[in-house]
């Protein structure tokens, strides 16, 4: 079997504390601990938020060297791909093709982590909102990813169940069934620009908290049906126990699905590999 994992973190993302020793090389050497074959370093970029001075200016030069000297020192070993996420590109799109042009990336991923004027997906207390407040949060974002799939220079769409992510752990049920036309619906533009859709296994490392499994299936039967084939595994990992984490279990629900290959980017392009049980 090929394992990957297309979406990591290492100290250059700034969610990522400095205290947290994560190094490119930190993150090489558990990923062949972990048996993977390919990984992409994609720390986080949210330029709207380095413009307005809310975060620091991404350190390109220095983590791309990281990566490209990665990429040599474990070339007989473990595939390491030069990647990145950008956070709500939309919102800066002037940004986003000089910026990928400047270096050799393999995988570009597009994300949307907030929007702005709001509370951070992450930081709310979903808690206090009545069932209708939650719904409502989950049309916004919905709305807001629509802008993502649309937008030029991405390779991968990322997260599609983030706000689902902080619902359930903190234990409240939420189904997203009751949005699977506008979900199709954005599935098949991913579809016909050729972009990829991300199974990102985050919610399974919190322990009978974490998306379940009909959530899960249910969304990527709908990308399926609507002709989707481009996904890549993502632990979204930002500690080196991640890396890979669930790789296996994702394989395997993947295959019960339908989908015969997992996708890893190289050069900006899909390569397929076959998932094998």
């Amino acid at each position: 079997m090929f394992y990957s994992d297309s979406h990591i973190h290492t100290n250059y993302s700034a969610d990522v504390p400095a205290s947290r020793a994560l190094s490119v090389d930190d993150i090489c050497r558990a990923a062949i601990g972990a048996g993977l074959s390919y990984i992409a370093i994609t720390d986080h970029y949210e330029p709207d938020e380095v413009k307005s001075g809310i975060a620091a200016p991404f350190r390109f030069p220095e983590m791309v060297q990281d990566v490209l000297t990665a990429k040599e020192t474990y070339k007989d070993q473990l595939r390491v791909a030069l990647g990145i996420e950008y956070g709500q590109p939309y919102l800066e799109p002037d940004e986003i093709q000089p910026t990928v042009t400047a270096y050799p990336y393999d995988i570009i991923l597009g994300s949307v982590h907030y929007i702005p004027g709001k509370p951070y997906f992450i930081s709310r207390n979903y808690r206090e909102l009545t069932e209708d407040e939650r719904r409502a949060i989950f049309d916004e974002y919905l709305d807001t990813y629509n802008v993502l799939v649309h937008t030029e220079g991405i390779d991968v769409v990322t997260h599609p169940t983030y706000p689902l992510r902080y619902l359930l752990r903190q234990n409240i049920p939420f189904d997203m069934r009751d949005w699977e036309e506008r979900l199709r619906a954005m599935f098949r533009v991913l579809v016909e620009r050729g972009v990829g859709l991300e199974f990102n296994a985050a919610p399974m490392r919190v322990p009978n908290q974490g998306i379940p499994d009909h959530t899960v299936e249910t969304f990527f039967r709908w990308y399926r049906e609507v002709g989707g084939e481009i996904v890549t595994f993502a632990s979204d990992a930002h500690f080196t126990a991640h890396v890979g984490a669930y790789c296996d279990r994702t394989m395997r629900i993947l295959r019960e699905l339908g989908f015969r290959y997992v996708a890893v980017y190289e050069n900006r392009k899909p390569v397929f590999h076959k998932i094998e049980f």
